[in-house]
């Protein structure tokens, strides 16, 4: 007996609809949803391990960018990016760091920075076992074409940080960082945190 396993469904929208918030909500009938390919799809919920190390970090970026002074933005599950290699797609990154002049263009009635607008300068992603291949490959081939300036996926499973950083506009440098280890982080130069208290959460 073969098992055949339905693709997610999808509800069908064009991406000027979805984008402009041309659309009923209620029609929706999920609490988490994002763009993929030709419609809206359902967005599982996160593991609570996901969640809390999002939130620590989270507060550590929140408080870095202040003692900087820079005017970045940064965002936890609540900011989406649109990326396009062969599909459009919505990706929600765990983590989001933008300048502000995408903050800017964003404006106060939109959540989604564009690809009209300049890349974020990080993004973090805590990988979830439903999605590992999309967040170490899948993933990295879409910040990098959208022109990301710094990837950085988190398996607290496996206590493995590794950090992508473009240096020369076509590629990433890749580091891989283990438990014991601290991890440089280019956005955050001085913010000093070992792989233990990355995964910690």
């Amino acid at each position: 007996m073969n098992i055949v396993i339905a693709p997610p469904p999808t509800i069908a929208m064009s991406w000027e609809r979805y984008v402009t918030n041309d659309y009923n909500r209620a029609s929706i009938p999920w609490p988490k949803y994002r763009y993929s390919k030709d419609g809206v799809i359902e967005v599982s919920g996160e593991v609570r391990q996901n969640a809390d190390i999002a939130g620590e970090l989270f507060s550590k970026f929140k408080a870095e960018i202040k003692r900087m002074g820079t005017g970045w933005k940064c965002y936890i599950n609540s900011i989406s990016l649109e990326v396009e290699l062969s599909d459009k797609e919505e990706r929600i990154p765990d983590l989001m760091v933008i300048s502000s002049e995408t903050f800017e263009m964003i404006g106060p009635e939109s959540r989604i920075v564009t690809l009209d607008m300049p890349a974020p300068l990080l993004v973090i992603e805590v990988v979830s076992p439903s999605s590992i291949a999309t967040d170490l490959k899948a993933k990295e081939l879409e910040y990098l074409h959208r022109g990301v300036g710094e990837y950085i996926s988190i398996d607290w499973r496996n206590e493995v940080v590794i950090v992508r950083t473009r240096t020369d506009g076509l590629s990433y440098t890749y580091n891989e960082f283990k438990a014991g280890e601290q991890v440089v982080i280019q956005t955050f130069p001085e913010l000093k945190m070992m792989v233990e208290q990355m995964i910690a959460g």
